[in-house]
């Protein structure tokens, strides 16, 4: 059956009732989706950039971490030679510092763009007892583009990494 059987009438002539009412009150609720969207668009973004920051700062980890075992590594090569003649195992504690620092800084260089205040720090230690090892550690900011709006992170985040390499004697030379 359709409407105008119904009554009698042409639908014109009727009052608003059934759909046609139900239409008419959605038109009157438009503004409703812009108002929500408004609302959660920056904090959606603000989400977003959270997100971005913290894949950054991990990223920077691992390049970091990555940089300072190289360094330790290439650090632990420039052994003493007069001593290692003698048969004593000791790392050149000038030059297994600067080596380990030097590679360390060429291999952080590319992501300068990335890190802020870098500070590192190389140790040798030719203890009698253990192995000699060397040891690095870097202490560099991260910037951030959104978690800088939170405070105390304004200048950045500062991470730590420390990586240690030793050299091992060999007492068995068969």
């Amino acid at each position: 059956m359709s409407l105008c059987q119904d009554e009698g009438t042409a639908p014109e002539k009727r009052g608003l009732s059934g759909p046609v009412r139900s239409i008419r009150g959605l038109r009157s609720q438009k503004g409703g989706v812009i108002a929500l969207v408004a609302l959660f668009l920056p904090v959606a973004v603000l989400s977003i950039g959270i997100v971005a920051d913290l894949g950054v700062l991990f990223t920077a980890r691992r390049l970091v971490q990555a940089a300072c075992d190289l360094g330790a590594l290439a650090g632990c090569q420039e052994l003493d030679w007069d001593l290692l003649a003698q048969g004593t195992v000791f790392i050149d504690e000038a030059r297994g510092r600067a080596r380990a620092i030097e590679y360390t800084m060429s291999n952080l260089k590319p992501n300068e763009n990335l890190l802020d205040e870098i500070n590192l720090t190389a140790v040798v230690n030719n203890s009698m007892k253990d192995e000699p090892t060397i040891t690095v550690r870097a202490q560099v900011v991260v910037r951030t583009y959104f978690l800088k709006w939170l405070s105390g992170l304004e200048n950045g985040i500062t991470i730590t990494v420390i990586s240690e390499s030793s050299v091992v004697e060999r007492t068995n030379w068969k």
